[in-house]
């Protein structure tokens, strides 16, 4: 009875804005009537005490009045954004977007339901971000609490088919032990350390397919995984397209590039120069992602610091200055 009472005040009441929206006692025996509860009006009103004294659910009203309920665990407001979140989520599906919304709807009364549908409309995605991800995501999190390893190939795109996707290194199988899942930019990313090569490296979930776990095979790398702190890890690899060693590196940044500096690397590592000039000193996973974000700055950001660092950064200058020659 109990469980029945708080699902009926949950659906059918509600307070918007200054106006309660509730429901009497006899209203409450009726429903639980329809679930082939017996219930005098006395017992109904002892429940909702129970539910105020010992559950803590926000229940106004009584002794003749309406019942219904002035706060919820999640607020509507905070439903909303979930709502939002997901709608924005590009790893889901609009099928896969539309049923959760719709899930949220039973947190919520039906005088908010219609108003959390029409608040959010999911567009279709790119048919080649939906399929298994969500089974990648489930998968991944079983393997990381039962310390075992996985398994998976690898797509990307063909130009000749755009809307399909192929197999890279002709079906190489990876198989690497996932630590981490982390959410940048829009995109999910499996921090892992990779057999083959040694070392901790970052790989796209969206692009995996034919994932299984090798049950029974445990992880290996965990001391390799626990020398890193996964933010700087996130922050080094720049959006996580590669992995590899990290190398310390100083770069000299004008003075109105230092919101964006800090957005992407937080305050450490920055130090002022002069009234125009600043430098951040940090490890960085060098890649041509990396040379390119540097070349977007044009002449705000200058690398400092590591002979490796410039000379590679040079390097790939020339390789994109020949193809104008």
């Amino acid at each position: 009875m109990l469980f029945y009472i708080a699902d009926f005040l949950m659906k059918e009441t509600d307070l918007i804005g200054e106006e309660p929206r509730g429901v009497y006692a006899w209203q409450i025996r009726e429903y639980l009537m329809e679930k082939g509860i017996e219930a005098e009006e006395h017992a109904i009103c002892r429940n909702i005490r129970v539910l105020r004294d010992n559950f803590k659910m926000d229940i106004e009203g009584g002794a003749g009045q309406p019942f219904y309920l002035m706060s919820r665990y999640i607020d509507f407001k905070d439903l909303s954004l979930i709502a939002e979140c997901i709608g924005a989520a590009k790893f889901l599906s609009k099928k896969d977007a539309d049923e959760l919304i719709g899930k949220l709807n039973q947190l919520c009364s039906k005088y908010r339901e219609e108003e959390l549908k029409k608040d959010y409309y999911v567009v279709e995605r790119p048919r080649q971000t939906q399929q298994g991800m969500r089974d990648n995501l489930v998968r991944i999190r079983e393997a990381i609490e039962n310390n075992e390893k996985i398994s998976f190939r690898y797509i990307k795109h063909t130009i000749n088919e755009q809307s399909k996707m192929q197999i890279r290194k002709d079906g190489k199988l990876y198989r690497v032990s996932p630590y981490q899942v982390v959410l940048s930019e829009g995109n999910h990313y499996l921090i892992a350390y990779d057999d083959t090569y040694h070392q901790i490296r970052a790989y796209r979930v969206e692009r995996m397919t034919g994932l299984e776990i090798s049950y029974n095979e445990p992880r290996a790398g965990e001391a390799e995984y626990r020398k890193r702190r996964l933010t700087d890890y996130a922050k080094q690899t720049f959006g996580m397209f590669i992995g590899g060693d990290p190398k310390e590196t100083t770069i000299l940044f004008d003075m109105s590039l230092l919101d964006a500096v800090l957005e992407r690397f937080g305050s450490h590592g920055i130090k002022r120069v002069d009234d125009k000039h600043f430098i951040l000193k940090t490890w960085i996973v060098i890649s041509e992602n990396f040379y390119g974000w540097i070349c977007g700055l044009g002449e705000k950001a200058v690398i400092q610091g590591n002979e490796d660092v410039v000379a590679g950064f040079k390097k790939y200058l020339k390789k994109i200055t020949a193809q104008y020659e």
